[in-house]
């Protein structure tokens, strides 16, 4: 209908209306019609008279300048056009009155011209609350279209010329989730499509890596360490700011890797999908209280103090970002009130938690779904694990040994972000954790009880300005390195 209404003006403006009786006037006009694209611009023609003439146009045509609208005799008018955004083109007619004498002259833009290739985008997000802010198509008037399997969570908030917002839920589906998002004409013609993957937590693995696990202490006047001179160092390896709220730092302490060792062997041969944790404490936190920049870390100690005030050389972790308390009457702790508490999710024994001083332990971090709760998970995730003891590669036979089982907790490997098996180097025999986890090990000292471990640490290496993560510790980290909080 509306390319029907052009072609009649276009007809129209070919015909004068005689409303001038003088036979001595005269008007003519160079073009009929002037044509613009969507983009607008300007364009010229010449009106050829006698006498004094003036130019009109229809009230609603804003979008179209005239230079002059009036003179006499013949001149050279110059006719803007704006830029042009909607789905169908436009027309205007302008009238040219020449002592009564009129003539018209018709006015078209077409519509913008629909990309063949309409762009398309990707975006990923975390599975928290998110408003994107998206770049609009230059040049077109646009609608966003919300799929229908995706209105219950993506929202179109403000829209503008430049850009225009999309407001997603959380996801606390315990999935990713995906959705493709319709740029188009008003119309229905597609300009571009954007591809949203929300992930279903907001930290994905290998974005916070344990950097450094420092388990010897350090030697006094006594020839003995300080209990609670430990930390755990854990670094936000992305490229972003992220929270550690409600990450999880767990150990496997019921079987040991060392041939020479209790338990001595791959405890879990069955569990390729998941790892087993003996105890676990949480990063307290509402999901945005404890920010962690790129490349920034934060510190565990199992004991927030300075033990450089009574030992030289020793480390000061009274400013620890965070540490392990646990209070009981049986074995008191002491608690630093200025740094925060992790918050104890289950621990095998009632005893104060350390990390084993010769390194036999596995240590990892996760964090749980949306989907799954702090309760449920410590409710819904037991495993039971049956022991059965073995020593120096033989099995112990003693009935007080065989067959224990104790309660520990099963970790699904996606929920896991990094993980680490820790070793002696002579005698190690298996990692706990299984290889898509941990396909090495790290630690201290090259033998049992090795008396040159004391004051090391496992340090993860770096490599143009990243931790290496391959998933192997024995690659991936320096064993005996100086500790990054030694002074």
């Amino acid at each position: 209908m509306k390319l029907k209404k052009l072609f009649i003006l276009a007809a129209a403006a070919m015909f004068a209306v005689a409303c001038n009786n003088d036979p001595s006037t005269e008007l003519e006009l160079s073009a009929t019609s002037l044509s613009f694209e969507s983009n607008g611009g300007t364009a010229t023609f010449n009106i050829n008279t006698n006498v004094d003439w003036t130019i009109t146009k229809p009230l609603d045509s804003d979008w179209i300048t005239v230079n002059p609208t009036s003179g006499s005799k013949s001149a050279t008018i110059t006719v803007t056009v704006l830029q042009y955004e909607d789905a169908a083109g436009r027309s205007a007619t302008l009238t040219v009155n020449a002592d009564n004498l009129i003539k018209t002259l018709a006015i078209v833009q077409t519509r913008p011209v629909v990309p063949a290739d309409p762009t398309e985008e990707v975006v990923k997000v975390r599975a928290g609350a998110k408003e994107l802010t998206v770049d609009a198509p230059a040049g077109y008037t646009y609608k966003v279209v919300i799929p229908d399997t995706a209105k219950d969570y993506i929202t179109v908030g403000e829209t503008g010329k430049e850009n225009f917002t999309l407001n997603l839920a959380a996801n606390t589906t315990g999935e990713d989730r995906e959705a493709v998002v319709t740029v188009c004409t008003t119309d229905d013609k597609t300009l571009k499509t954007i591809t949203l993957k929300q992930g279903w937590r907001n930290v994905e693995p290998g974005d916070f890596l344990i950097e450094e696990v420092f388990f010897t202490g350090t030697l006094n006047s006594s020839n003995s360490t300080a209990v609670g001179e430990q930390y755990i160092k854990i670094t936000n390896n992305s490229n972003e700011t992220l929270y550690a709220d409600g990450i999880i730092f767990g150990k496997e302490s019921f079987f040991y890797c060392q041939k020479t060792a209790v338990g001595s062997y791959w405890a879990h041969p069955e569990l390729n999908d998941a790892i087993v944790i003996s105890d676990a404490y949480q990063i307290p936190g509402d999901g945005d209280d404890y920010p962690v920049e790129a490349g920034k870390s934060v510190i565990i100690a199992l004991a927030a103090q300075n033990f450089s005030a009574d030992t030289p050389g020793a480390i000061d972790l009274s400013k620890a970002d965070f540490e392990i308390y646990e209070e009981n009457d049986r074995y008191p702790d002491v608690d630093n009130p200025d740094v925060p508490n992790m918050g104890l999710v289950y621990a095998r024994t009632a005893s104060l938690s350390s990390l084993h001083s010769r390194g036999y332990e596995e240590y990892a971090i996760f964090a749980l779904p949306p989907s799954v709760t702090l309760e449920q998970f410590v409710n819904d995730y037991k495993y039971d694990v049956t022991i059965d003891f073995w020593m120096n590669g033989s099995p112990l036979t003693s009935s007080s040994l065989l067959s224990r089982v104790p309660t520990a907790h099963r970790i699904p490997n996606e929920w896991v972000l990094d993980g680490i098996n820790c070793g002696v180097e002579e005698n190690f025999n298996a990692g706990e954790f299984n290889a898509s986890i941990d396909a090495g090990y790290t630690g201290c000292g090259v033998k049992d009880n090795d008396a040159n471990r004391f004051g090391k640490s496992a340090l993860r290496k770096t490599a143009d300005g990243k931790l290496v993560d391959t998933n192997n510790s024995t690659n991936d980290f320096t064993r005996d390195s100086t500790p990054t909080l030694k002074k």
